[in-house]
């Protein structure tokens, strides 16, 4: 099975830059503000009980909840890097094709991000239904932590709480909530390989109304290397420009009810510079909004309304761009029948417009769903829930995803077990499934109209225990399978077909995580997180873009007031790349500072890939004398100021 790699990219726009610089010289306030958005997260999930935001304990999904203004002091400024620390999860450092720019490819325990890890960006899914695609891999490359403010992991078989696309997981992100009194934050730095990025957010609350707006802007040229020795002679030949602006208001119309809207806006451009075929130009540019109608209508009953438009406009190369429109509306409820039962229910529409002028591929879906998912706690330290989702299309049959998921403490709350079992499934495409057939880059893939729907079963049984005050340990065991998966085979390098395989395709392992602090302000403390993952497409063939085992680790210290330094790892052993071919193992070393000068100024400085190592990050087609190398040793340094 060989599947080729993603193509797309985008344009401009200021207009929240400028709101935002307003923000900052209108509310310009004292310190507290400042650090309202930069308090530790709470071990709150989102994603695991969609509609409800439960404790961390409560629940006994696998997810992880990312501490972002930690991840944010340690240097890490990209949602690929911060993947990294994920148990799990096994992404390439510093982004996928040409390092920044095209996809990052993601994999959660053997599952790719392309067909099986959905993400959900306030409350929107982010897929080609009609395609079959998830866009986890271009949302991954090009999605920085500065207008985010939450994302989580949710991994496993989980389409019972969202359908199809999530058989492997599930990236949950959402815009900033404004807090406290109005603030303004300006981020900058600068390095290696002609790096800059610019930040700069205002939030805050003004009586009943919560603000957030924030713009980014990042170039890079990328460090294009290649295995041979050799690199591109033009210094712009991988040149990387993202303009990403993002706007969420709260409004409180009543004591029970509430109004939110989002608008996340992302212009690229990137210039995508391989060995044998030169430069190709891409273009990127996405539009979403979402608005959220919230309210408690008694106190045992409360309704949600949601409505979300993602729009993605793709090109690269004349006459090569695809267009996709998509539409969501969710009616959501709950209502607690008593202390131990609670009930949450609801109705889903989404309709997905997918246009290729490459291709002259034009297709439309609409899927209506039909979900549940009944809570119920017999006691305060022990939570069970059942969930299923009914999904209906006008390509596929009528399909049904479960889960079934437990979680307890003991111990005073020093001991929880957890475990969880999912189905989850990925519909083909409505060309996949078609007589037709269409050329996309040079070859040409012919329909099977006898295509089944993938399906994906997965069983996870974990435990997290406090070994000491500030110290706690993980570990989960996992087990996934995916039948009829949907391959891409390429009888020649100019002709290919779909079809189902006939093995199944399993990945079976376990997580273990160890982290602490060494005194209760968290000055130094560390993070270790290790999974090794037997990913088995076929007999002696492994899962694509995988690898067997992972480690990510940090160690940081606070020796002189207002001064943190650390260390950084992370490796991947036993991986392979989009074909499946074995590729070679990695580690790389990463080293972090920053200094408060005051309560407004703090300066950062960081070094990646200290130990210069040269692994592949893309592998070429011809040659793996054209294989893409890695960033070389690169330095970052800048200030954040605080309004």
């Amino acid at each position: 099975m060989t599947q080729k790699p993603y193509a797309p990219a985008a344009g401009a726009s200021r207009a929240v830059l400028a709101l935002a610089w307003a923000g900052c010289l209108a509310f310009a306030a004292d310190d507290q503000a400042a650090e309202a958005t930069e308090t530790e997260l709470a071990p709150v999930t989102s994603s695991a009980h969609p509609g409800e935001s439960v404790g961390y304990n409560k629940t006994g999904a696998s997810v992880t909840v990312l501490d972002l203004p930690r991840l944010q002091r340690a240097g890490i400024v990209s949602l690929t890097e911060a993947l990294t620390t994920v148990p799990g999860v096994f992404t390439m450092p510093g982004g996928g094709d040409n390092q920044q720019g095209n996809v990052s490819h993601v994999t959660i325990r053997g599952m790719s991000s392309g067909t099986c890890i959905l993400p959900v960006v306030d409350g929107m899914r982010l897929n080609a239904m009609s395609d079959s695609l998830n866009l986890t891999p271009n949302i991954v490359a090009r999605t920085d932590l500065h207008t985010l403010g939450n994302a989580e992991v949710l991994r496993g078989s989980q389409g019972a709480t969202y359908g199809g696309g999530a058989m492997g997981g599930v990236l949950w992100m959402e815009t900033p909530k404004g807090l406290g009194e109005p603030s303004c934050t300006l981020f900058n730095e600068a390095g290696s390989h002609d790096t800059y990025t610019g930040s700069l957010k205002a939030q805050g609350e003004l009586g009943p109304l919560a603000y957030f707006v924030g713009a980014t802007y990042t170039h890079t040229n990328n460090d294009t290397r290649f295995a041979d020795g050799t690199a591109q002679q033009d210094k712009h030949a991988g040149r990387y420009v993202n303009r990403n602006e993002a706007l969420r208001l709260d409004y409180q119309l009543s004591e029970d009810t509430s109004l939110t809207t989002t608008y996340r806006r992302e212009d690229a451009d990137f210039r995508y510079a391989t060995k044998d075929w030169g430069v190709t130009p891409y273009r990127f540019r996405t539009n979403l909004a979402t608005a959220r109608l919230a309210s408690k209508i008694s106190e045992d009953y409360s309704s949600s309304l949601m409505a979300g438009y993602y729009g993605a406009d793709y090109m690269y190369g004349h006459g090569t761009n695809y267009n996709l429109r998509n539409v969501q509306v969710e009616w959501r409820n709950q209502y607690r029948w008593n202390k131990e039962n609670k009930t949450t229910a609801g109705f889903a529409w989404n309709r997905s417009a997918y246009d290729d002028k490459a291709t002259q591929d034009k297709s439309l879906e609409n899927v209506y769903g039909f979900f549940a998912e009944h809570t119920f706690s017999p006691t305060e330290h022990w939570e069970n829930s059942l969930a299923a989702r009914l999904d209906s299309s006008n390509i596929y049959h009528k399909l049904i995803t479960l889960r079934a998921a437990t979680s307890a403490t003991f111990n005073n709350e020093q001991t929880r077990v957890f475990a969880s079992a999912g189905r989850g499934y990925r519909a083909p495409g409505q060309l996949q499934r078609s007589n037709s057939s269409y050329q996309y880059w040079g070859s040409t893939y012919h329909g099977n109209p006898n295509l089944e729907c993938e399906t994906s079963y997965s069983v996870d049984l974990g435990a997290e225990q406090q070994i000491a005050e500030g110290h706690t340990a993980g570990a989960t065991l996992f087990w996934i399978e995916r039948r009829h998966a949907i391959e891409t085979v390429y009888a020649s390098y100019t002709d290919a077909y779909f079809r189902n395989a006939e093995a199944r395709q399993i990945a079976k392992g376990i997580e273990l995580s160890l982290k602490g602090k060494f005194d209760a302000d968290d000055k130094s403390g560390y993070r270790v997180a290790y999974t090794y993952t037997a990913p088995r497409a076929a007999k002696h063939v492994q899962i694509a873009n995988s690898a067997r085992q992972c480690w990510s680790a940090e160690l940081y210290t606070t020796p002189l007031p207002g001064f943190t330094t650390g260390l950084g790892l992370t490796a991947a052993v036993g991986r392979t790349d989009y074909n499946a071919d074995r590729s070679d193992n990695y580690y790389t070393l990463r080293w972090f500072a920053q200094y408060e000068v005051n309560d407004n100024l703090t300066l950062h400085l960081r070094i990646e890939n200290l130990t210069n190592q040269k692994f592949v990050t893309e592998p070429d087609y011809a040659a793996p004398a054209a294989d893409m190398l890695c960033p070389g040793i690169s330095i970052y340094g800048g200030c954040t100021v605080k309004f």
